[in-house]
């Protein structure tokens, strides 16, 4: 039946999006005149050219053989599809297809105007073809609906069901090497189609990187591709039960592809490096490899437990390189914005690594995809599944080495502006004071100004190459005209002497905070930046809150807490946006641990982490993030910590929180919950806000206290020393 011309269509589907890349695989396999149509193309070809796309396609889905087209008679309104499948099915002879001994299984699919229980309706066309078998021959086949022999492909149309062979069987993108799966394994026939719009042979490069390899998917294609391994090599496949099959031309066709691939073995292969920060996907990829029989290329795939902040040193130097990954995108970190944060941070990590490389990305979302710092990008849509992704490729941007924002300014020419002449003054004669410190000890983020005269009572802190204004509230006495008059004076001479444009200054009013005003937002602009201090990237929000997310006047308590973390077991107590967490993981902590009432801060502590491309995901969490009280978490706890930093507010009545929390009253408390928390050698840092606060005698008596305010404020702060205080606390030696 082979060589019988009506049996010359077939039918080669695929996911939504692949169409043009299929036709480009199956022109390359020597198939002209492709129709294409969403999800599927069409050809009339051989039999040799259906079983080259069994064994060769990567992107396909299935190959189908159309064999009987039921015409439908549109003569009354109301259709019983499940009946006219019923009909069609018993109208033709399936003992010329396969033979009654064989199983089989029928899968239906409807296009998208019919209305039909699929379930019945499959169930019916099962019945026609039963039914068929027993007119022909008085016998009936076995239904198998796991592994059958024969399957049915049906498509119920408008205006004809077709019911064709499925030659694949089972669907191509089961290569048959994924024994271990990880969460939303991406399908291997997409993997693939992202290697091939990555040019991954042509490029022929020398290093493959996946820095979140899941179950290895991307790193076996690769080798699928370039040891020339046909897809179909070891698969079983729908056709050996067919009547029509011919044994002798698959087995050549497989044989051609056995020795294409021996003789492949022997070219050079790049080197591969597989990471995730799961143990279990580090295993599952391994294992994969060995299921898909390149357990003998093994020592040149380097398979490791890594974050994103621990990647080795590539020595790229001179080398090609390909980055193709598919990140964690799903909704774990709570919102878009929160999956945003990987995708910033694993740009950076690509730009500082891998310049001027080539990179594929999978999101979920076209926002993940386009913080991807990537020269002349393409996006390529596709479905995993029933769920839209977004491959985005192109060559990796340098990183820009990023300097200070005072390292490059100078002291500006304006004129003068009246009634602001000493405001522009002293705001310059500060910036100035700070532009060696700030320069050498790489300080991106500070306060430049701070209430210094009495006449311009606001705040004015650089982050980044931006400024965050506040004025303070003035008194009620003030007339409120001539405020705000003096205060657009000095937004007039801030912009003159730092040389910023209004677009790079943000303004918000700064009253004596009561109750929950201080965390209500001031905006809905949600315009959020990133800011570097020390080896820690920082989100901070500029319009939305009172607070940015970073207390600057804690800087020296976080860069002290980043030097001592190295191998401790970190805590850190109304940890707002966990910066000081941050800082510690990336100074090598064992581990940190978070604790807040706010979830909205804990997402944005989040965020954080994982733009610094550490992992907060994990059932065996290294980082962990507790919406709790304070006094509640430490009073339900043992766990030990060698190092721990409490910032509580100076008041507070959430109402989350039974009770009210006042620093003075409750500190001894609070602290001596915590120091139950610290190891015998441990040390705890204080601080607070309160400037009539004083430590309790019975602290100071139980303890070991050191008051270290003055180390801990620093030189943009000097000049309002009581900013804080701060004590080191310590058990006494036994």
């Amino acid at each position: 039946m082979s060589s019988s011309p009506r049996l010359s269509t077939y039918w080669v589907t695929c996911a939504d999006g692949l169409e043009t890349l299929l036709s480009e695989e199956i022109e390359a396999l020597g198939i002209q005149n492709i129709e294409r149509f969403p999800g599927r193309l069409v050809f009339k070809g051989t039999l040799e050219n259906a079983y080259r796309i069994c064994m060769w396609s990567r992107l396909a889905s299935r190959v189908l053989l159309p064999i009987h087209t039921y015409e439908l008679e549109h003569s009354h309104d109301a259709r019983d599809v499940a009946e006219e499948l019923y009909e069609g099915a018993i109208s033709f002879d399936w003992s010329l297809i396969f033979a009654p001994q064989s199983t089989f299984a029928i899968r239906l699919h409807a296009e998208r105007e019919i209305k039909v229980n699929t379930q019945f309706a499959t169930l019916r066309a099962k019945d026609g073809v039963v039914d068929s078998f027993m007119e022909a021959v008085g016998r009936r086949p076995s239904i198998d609906t796991k592994q059958p022999e024969i399957t049915l492909y049906v498509l119920a149309g408008k205006t004809a069901h077709t019911f064709c062979l499925d030659l694949s069987g089972d669907s191509l993108h089961k290569r048959g090497y994924r024994r271990f799966m990880t969460d939303a394994p991406i399908k291997e026939n997409l993997a693939a189609a992202i290697l091939q719009k990555a040019k991954l042979k042509e490029r022929n490069p020398d290093i493959i990187l996946d820095p979140m390899c899941g179950s290895g998917t991307f790193i076996i294609e690769s080798l699928l591709i370039l040891t020339d391994r046909a897809p179909g090599l070891v698969r079983r496949f729908g056709f050996n039960g067919w009547n029509g099959h011919d044994h002798d031309l698959w087995m050549s066709i497989k044989a051609e592809a056995a020795d294409r691939h021996q003789k492949a073995m022997s070219e050079p292969l790049p080197q591969f490096y597989a990471f995730d920060a799961d143990w279990e996907a580090v295993k599952a990829t391994k294992q994969n490899i060995i299921a898909a029989g390149f357990e003998s290329l093994l020592d040149q795939i380097q398979i490791e437990e890594r974050t994103l902040a621990d990647w080795p040193d590539f020595k790229t130097e001179g080398k090609k390189s390909l980055v193709v990954t598919n990140p964690p995108y799903g909704e774990r970190l709570g919102d878009k914005a929160s999956n945003k944060a990987l995708y910033l941070g694993l740009s950076a990590l690509l730009q500082k690594n891998f310049p001027k490389q080539y990179a594929a990305v999978i999101a979920s979302q076209i926002e993940q995809a386009d913080v991807l710092a990537l020269n002349d990008p393409q996006t390529l849509r596709l479905m995993n599944g029933k769920l839209p992704i977004y491959i985005r490729l192109g060559e990796i941007k340098p990183a820009t080495v990023s300097k200070p924002f005072l390292d490059t300014w100078q002291p500006q020419q304006f004129e003068a502006i009246e009634g602001a002449e000493d405001f522009a003054n002293r705001l310059q004669k500060n910036m100035q004071t700070f532009k060696k410190w700030a320069v050498k000890d790489n300080v991106y983020c500070l306060r430049l100004y701070d209430a210094d005269l009495p006449d311009f009572n606001v705040a004015v802190d650089l982050y980044g190459d931006r400024l965050h204004v506040q004025e303070y509230a003035p008194p009620k006495k003030i007339d409120p005209e001539k405020a705000k008059k003096r205060f657009n004076l000095a937004l007039a001479a801030i912009r003159a002497v730092t040389g910023l444009s209004r677009d790079a200054i943000f303004i918000k009013t700064r009253a004596r905070q009561e109750g929950k005003t201080q965390y209500m937002k001031q905006s809905t602009a949600s315009k959020r930046f990133i800011v570097q201090e020390g080896k820690a990237k920082i989100l901070v929000n500029l319009t939305d809150y009172l607070d940015t997310g970073l207390f600057l006047d804690h800087r020296q308590m976080r860069l002290r807490i980043a030097n001592e973390a190295k191998g401790k077991h970190f805590l850190n107590l109304y940890s707002y946006t966990s910066t000081a967490s941050l800082h510690a993981a990336l100074g090598g902590a064992a581990s940190t641990t978070s604790v807040d009432l706010s979830n909205t801060y804990l997402n944005w502590s989040k965020e954080n982490f994982v733009l610094n491309g550490l992992t907060v995901d994990h059932v065996d969490e290294q980082h962990q993030f507790f919406a709790s009280d304070c006094f509640e978490w430490l009073k339900e706890g043992h766990e030990q910590y060698d190092l721990i930093f409490i910032d509580p507010p100076t008041f507070s009545n959430s109402k989350k929180f039974y009770g009210t929390f006042d620093v003075q009253r409750d500190h001894i408390s609070l602290l001596k919950r915590a120091m139950n928390r610290l190891a015998t050698d441990g040390t705890l840092y204080f601080s607070n806000n309160y400037r009539g606060f004083e430590m309790d005698e019975e602290i100071e008596a139980t303890f070991d206290v050191e008051e270290i305010s003055n180390e801990t404020v620093g030189p943009d702060f000097k000049r309002n020393s009581k900013i804080h205080r701060a004590w080191k606390i310590k058990h006494f030696p036994v």
